[in-house]
């Protein structure tokens, strides 16, 4: 085990619904601080945690995803480990410089240059004017604005800003990076050198905590991650693992419906489900068994068949129909299939099902149609191209021969 750059203990951070509340508290706790330092009273009314409990360690050398969806509580943890705002409990330990580059521009002043800029943070750092000079030289050449560093930062456009905002952040030599989506508006080249300089910064003893949704990155960079949900931390491992777990769709309710045309119809549909051959979850590549439970009043001979869509429904991905007549005799039953490699991505997906009679090929009963369909989940084992794949928004795994003449 290396040194420990940044400690995380218990890290809790509570904020208001609404700004009459949030004002009121924020008196009371300068009060409280005051006269009654240990007092601690957990949630008020209009109250909720922003982030709850949260603990990990990062080390030299080392860099750290930190993945969620909106709201998850990404953005305050950064705040929290920069000291722009405080924690309601638990502990940061920091060895080492900090910088970070949180909310685009933060920290300039637009109307000054973006050299002007440069010289005040080298002169807040310490700097004499031989290295303040050398500082600007540095971010002119990283950033590439040299046409455009005597102009007023109002001026500039986010993307320029967050140019000018990284690599102040890097000549400062930090031991510790903080980065958060700002390196989104950049354009794919700076991006690029953004990545690779993080790279490079790790290698030379620098850490790092990434905050992306942008899978490649996150991935190109970091050793490890953790996931945010709700301001909890609910998983932590590799930045491929965190980075599949973060692209995992929640699975909706699964409420097969009977969906009749006619209430005449002699056939119900009163289940339809899809459970895992041989494996405890429906993944990709494996087997999967659809079943559909339906209840006649009479004898008919029906064609029967599946489709699955994308979670909106306005996609069929793929599906398929048995055009083998099928004898339904009065009572309930069950059709079913195999279907014997999955090809569906990662990803959450609704399945339609319909029975048509087949001598006039008419709809006799259907679910999904015209009340909620069979809510379907689909897993795989993380790796590098589903995690690309899935980002990319493609749905459905190809069995590729790479090497075919």
């Amino acid at each position: 085990m290396g040194e420990a750059v940044l400690e995380v203990a218990g890290l809790s951070k509570r904020f208001s619904r609404d700004l009459r509340s949030a004002a009121h508290y924020a008196l009371r706790d300068i009060v409280d601080e005051i006269l009654r330092p240990a007092a601690f009273a957990g949630l008020r009314p209009r109250e909720f945690w922003a982030l709850e409990d949260v603990s990990f360690a990062l080390e030299r050398g080392e860099a750290l995803c930190v993945a969620g969806h909106n709201g998850a509580g990404k953005s305050t943890l950064l705040k929290l480990l920069y000291g722009l705002i405080k924690p309601d409990r638990g502990e940061i330990r920091i060895r080492g410089r900090t910088e970070a580059l949180i909310e685009l521009g933060a920290g300039f002043n637009p109307n000054l240059t973006g050299r002007e800029n440069v010289d005040l943070a080298g002169a807040i750092d310490g700097r004499n004017a031989r290295d303040t000079g050398r500082l600007v030289d540095a971010v002119v050449e990283f950033a590439e604005l040299a046409a455009f560093i005597d102009a007023p930062v109002l001026t500039y456009s986010s993307g320029m800003r967050a140019r000018l905002a990284f690599a102040l952040a890097i000549s400062l030599e930090p031991d510790l990076l903080l980065v958060d989506e700002v390196l989104a508006v950049g354009d794919p080249h700076f991006q690029r050198k953004c990545v690779n300089f993080m790279r490079s910064h790790l290698d030379k003893g620098g850490s790092l905590l990434f905050v992306s949704h942008n899978a490649h990155q996150v991935q190109a960079v970091c050793d490890r991650g953790i996931l945010l949900d709700a301001g909890r931390l609910v998983f932590a491992g590799t930045a491929v693992e965190t980075v599949s777990r973060m692209l995992a769709q929640r699975p909706g309710e699964t409420a097969p419906a009977d969906d009749r045309p006619d209430a005449n119809s002699p056939i119900v549909i009163e289940g339809l489900s899809i459970t895992p051959e041989g494996v405890s979850e429906v993944r990709t590549g494996e087997a999967i068994r659809v079943i559909l439970r339906y209840n006649a009043t009479q004898a008919v001979d029906v064609y029967w068949g599946f489709s699955i869509m994308t979670r909106d429904q306005w996609t069929c991905v793929t599906g398929g129909s048995d055009l083998d007549r099928t004898r339904l005799e009065p009572g309930r039953g069950e059709l079913s299939c195999m279907v014997r490699e999955l090809p569906l991505l990662p990803g959450l997906y609704v399945v339609r099902a319909a029975i048509n009679e087949a001598s006039s090929l008419m709809l006799l009963a259907s679910c999904g149609w015209k009340g909620p369909g069979l809510t379907l989940e689909v897993s795989a084992t993380p790796d590098l191209l589903t995690n690309a794949q899935v980002q990319q928004g493609q749905l459905v795994k190809l069995d590729i021969d790479w090497n075919a003449a």
